[in-house]
């Protein structure tokens, strides 16, 4: 395949495969490294599908790309959702009964930054799944147990370390 062949496939189907990708993702740069993903293996491969086939072709790699990183986003999140999962039982032991609510909510209020604030009240106080979350933010899954994830450390660290004065 020529250059200029090449370059005038890309400009003709770049923008759809890119639509194609960020509504399977939900998110610009994985959607931006998936169609380029795409591209290089044509390129690599030196693949010359026919010209009434190469938009099929095209959009097929992009949703078998898209699969593969949500197959491996999956195994991320569970990991991490395992992960929330043991640390919750942990911030109930830190903090004393007593208060425990007002405490923690003013730790979120003036230690967490505004967007993990938020995600930390949609989430738990909402009761939010991660998917509802994170279409309510307007950031992927991954964003959101990163957040969380580091929320709740900061909350564990604190409390822990509030336990250990008394």
């Amino acid at each position: 395949m020529t250059k200029e062949k090449f370059e005038e496939i890309y400009r003709r189907h770049y923008p759809a495969m890119y639509r194609l990708a960020r509504t399977i993702l939900y998110d610009a740069d994985d959607s931006k490294d998936v169609v380029s993903e795409v591209f290089t293996r044509l390129l690599r491969e030196n693949i010359a599908p026919q010209e009434d086939k190469i938009e099929g072709y095209l959009m097929t790699g992009v949703r078998n790309k898209c699969r593969d990183v949500l197959s491996h986003k999956d195994a991320r999140e569970r990991v991490q959702k395992l992960y929330l999962a043991e640390m919750m039982p942990k911030q109930v032991v830190f903090i004393p009964d007593d208060d425990r609510l007002e405490r923690l909510m003013q730790f979120v209020e003036t230690r967490l930054s505004p967007l993990s604030q938020q995600i930390f009240r949609l989430r738990f106080l909402e009761e939010m799944t991660y998917d509802e979350v994170a279409q309510a933010v307007g950031v992927s899954k991954v964003t959101i147990y990163n957040h969380l994830s580091q929320s709740l450390r900061q909350i564990n660290e604190y409390f822990s370390k509030e336990t250990a004065k008394r």
